[in-house]
């Protein structure tokens, strides 16, 4: 049955808070000690998605002063320690494959993931405090108050299959504005790879236009869920190859910035190595964007 723009974003928005309000417990865990591995992922998924929509689907939606600065605040924070587990994993993913190496590498290797646990030990200190902060209660208080009562505005009572896809096509076309320099990418073994900055913006832009799909595919309109349904599987995979490669890039930066003597051919190697897998990655998205 087809439902209402107020139905459909009633119930993701709830049902996206409350994913965050929920996630804090295991948050907390995993900030402590080891327990919950994908808990400040998922967590950051989740405000993530939220705050998506309130931004995709602005004409419908009038959240508190302050919500979104909130949120991003939030995510933030997380994404230290996210981030810091990525480079972590990304070190432990290369050294399988290198496992065969000189001893000169896989000691370097050991090194470098000495200086990236303590990096992300450091993190998940940040997020403990940030869990107990003001801030974090302030964020509590509105993420209640969004599951009870999302924020409404416009005309709700709109059929969600029309009123919603223009929220959609609007992030669809922010993914098009940005996808030039991965697009161009004829020869990717034989020039620069586009600058990380762009292959960055263009994920975040895949990321938007899926979170926005998945949530105008519950509208109940059966051709306007496929349609969305398909624009959310197509850029799931996109934002899949896109974080390849950005992780990657995350990743040489941090190894260039702890080289020396121990870990000079560590790095040299598992740099070799990450480009070589980010390549293809980008390769496969810049096929998938072209079609």
């Amino acid at each position: 049955m087809a439902r209402t723009a107020g139905e459909v974003l009633t119930d993701a928005i709830r049902s996206q808070a409350e994913a965050i309000l929920r996630g804090h417990d295991d948050v907390r865990v995993a900030a402590s000690g080891p327990g919950a591995p994908e808990a400040v992922h998922d967590a950051r998924v989740a405000v993530r998605r939220l705050r998506g929509t309130l931004r995709a689907f602005w004409p419908f939606l009038d959240p508190e002063d302050g919500t979104l600065d909130a949120l991003t605040w939030w995510v933030r924070t997380l994404g230290a320690a996210r981030d810091a587990e990525v480079r972590r994993a990304g070190l432990a993913t290369l050294a399988a494959d290198l496992v065969e190496a000189d001893p000169r590498v896989r000691g370097g290797i050991v090194a470098l993931d000495g200086a990236l646990r303590a990096a992300h030990d450091d993190a998940r200190e940040g997020v403990a405090e940030a869990l107990a902060s003001p801030r974090c209660r302030d964020l509590t208080a509105r993420l209640d108050a969004l599951a009870v009562a999302p924020p409404l505005a416009g005309d709700p009572g709109a059929g969600a299959a029309t009123a919603l896809r223009p929220g959609v096509e609007h992030e669809l076309a922010r993914v098009r504005r940005r996808a030039g320099p991965v697009v161009s990418w004829a020869e990717p073994w034989d020039g620069p790879r586009p600058a990380p900055e762009a292959v960055h913006r263009l994920r975040k832009a895949a990321r938007r236009a899926r979170y926005a799909a998945e949530v105008l595919a519950t509208s109940g309109d059966a051709a306007t869920d496929r349609w969305a349904a398909d624009v959310a599987d197509r850029h799931r995979g996109l934002q899949d190859l896109l974080g390849t490669v950005h992780d990657a890039d995350v990743l040489r930066t941090t190894l260039a910035g702890l080289s020396g003597p121990r870990t000079a051919a560590a790095v040299a190697a598992c740099t070799a190595l990450g480009d070589e897998r980010a390549a293809r990655a980008l390769a496969a998205a810049a096929e998938d964007l072209a079609r």
